[in-house]
C-alpha cells in the first residue's frame, strides 16, 4: 500500500541582545500515538516516556498530532463519523476537542504555522483527483487551497525564511510560499517526513524498500546531503530537539513500531561537518502501549540568569514562515496504521 502522510511544526529563530537574560526554546515534553487500547490514540509524556497523559479516547482512531508553539493546543486527525477531519483540543482540558474540518473535504495531517495563527492540512475535495495542501486560519476559517496536482498531496513542517517546501514524486522540492516555482531538492527515489533543523537545512526520511531500510537525511537549501543516523535501520518521522544536537523519530523493527531518540556518537550538533557513529536511545513507553509512533514535541521557554540584570529581554522570536509540503510515496506504516 502506498501511504500519503504529513504533518506541519514550527521552527523559531532566535536573536540575542547583549546584556539581556538569555532564554531559548526547549522540549518539556513529547505527544505520540500508540495502538494499544486497540484504536490509534495520542498521549503526552515527560521527556523520558513517564507520565503519561490520555489526551484522546474512543474506538475512533486519533493521529497525526500537532502541538502548538506555546505547547497548549493539539491538532490532530480523527475519524469520528467514519471520514477523517481535522480536530484541536486544549491540552490542559482535552476531553471538549472541536472539530475544525467537514464534509465534504476528507482532511488529515494538519499542523501550526510557527506563530500558531495558522494551520496546514491535507484535504480531498469533492470531485478533486487527489488530497491538496491547504491553510486556513487556526479556527479553520478562511481555508485557501496551495497545491492544484494529481498526485496526492499532503503537507509537512512550518520553517523559517518565507518559502515553503514540498515533496513532489516521492522528492523534497523549495516552492514559492503560494505554491508557485517549485525546485527539487532531494533526488528521491522515497524521500518523505521532512522537518526543519535550522533556517538552511532539513531532515528527512530515504526510505530503500529492497533493503527493507529507511535512513535519516539532512539536506542544505544547496542540495548537500549528510546521513545523520545508524545503517541499517528503518527511521521515519524525524523530529529536531530545539538545540539541534538530537532528534526523535519512529523506528520500525519487524512489526513494531517505537519512538527514539538519536543523536552523534561525538556529541557535535547534527548539522556539524564529518563523519560520526550516532546513538540510538529507546524512548521507554509503557508496554500496554504496544506499538508508538509519530511524535510531536511540546516546547516551552528555559529563563537562564541575565549577565546584565538591568539588560533588556533576551531574545527577539523571529517568527518562521516557511511551509514544508510533501507528496510523499510510499512510507511504510503497514500494520500500526491500519492498512
Amino acid at each position: 500500500m502506498r501511504w500519503f502522510v504529513a504533518t506541519v511544526v514550527g521552527i523559531f529563530a532566535l536573536a540575542p541582545l547583549s546584556g539581556a537574560a538569555a532564554t531559548s526554546v526547549v522540549a518539556t515534553g513529547f505527544v505520540a500515538v500508540t495502538t494499544g487500547s486497540g484504536s490509534l490514540q495520542i498521549s503526552s509524556f515527560r521527556l523520558d516516556g513517564s507520565g503519561e497523559r490520555r489526551l484522546t479516547t474512543g474506538p475512533a482512531n486519533h493521529h497525526y498530532p500537532s502541538v502548538s508553539p506555546d505547547g497548549t493546543r493539539m491538532l490532530y486527525t480523527g475519524d469520528e463519523g467514519g471520514v477523517d477531519e481535522i480536530y484541536e483540543l486544549n491540552m490542559a482540558h482535552p476531553a471538549v476537542p472541536v472539530r475544525l474540518t467537514s464534509p465534504p473535504l476528507t482532511a488529515n495531517s494538519a499542523s501550526w504555522s510557527p506563530d500558531g495563527t495558522s494551520i496546514v492540512y491535507s484535504a480531498l475535495g469533492r470531485g478533486s483527483p487527489a488530497y491538496q495542501v491547504f491553510i486556513a486560519d487556526s479556527s479553520g476559517a478562511n481555508p485557501r487551497q496551495l497545491t492544484h496536482t494529481t498526485d496526492s498531496g499532503n503537507a509537512q513542517p512550518s520553517g523559517p525564511n518565507g518559502s515553503t517546501v514540498s515533496g513532489i514524486a516521492n522528492r523534497i522540492w523549495v516552492v514559492a510560499t503560494g505554491g508557485s516555482g517549485a525546485e527539487a531538492l532531494t533526488p528521491g527515489p522515497l524521500d518523505a517526513y521532512p522537518a526543519w533543523l535550522d533556517a538552511r537545512t532539513i531532515l528527512f526520511a530515504r526510505s530503500a524498500f529492497l533493503s527493507q531500510s529507511s535512513e535519516v537525511i539532512s539536506v542544505s537549501l544547496d542540495g548537500r546531503e549528510q546521513v545523520i543516523s545508524p545503517p541499517n535501520q528503518y527511521f521515519v518521522e524525524p523530529r529536531p530537539l530545539p538545540d539541534g544536537r538530537s532528534y526523535g523519530a519512529t523506528m520500525e523493527t519487524g512489526t513494531e513500531l517505537h519512538l527514539v531518540r538519536i543523536s552523534r556518537a561525538d556529541r557535535a550538533a547534527l548539522s556539524a561537518p564529518g563523519a560520526s557513529e550516532y546513538i540510538i536511545d529507546r524512548v521507554p513507553i509503557p508496554v500496554a502501549d504496544g506499538s508508538s509512533f509519530t511524535m510531536a514535541w511540546i516546547l516551552g521557554r528555559s529563563i537562564a540568569a541575565p549577565a546584565n540584570p538591568a539588560g533588556y529581554p533576551a531574545f527577539w522570536l523571529i517568527p518562521a514562515s516557511l511551509l514544508v509540503l510533501l507528496i510523499a510515496g510510499a512510507a511504510s506504516y503497514r500494520a500500526a496504521r491500519g492498512g
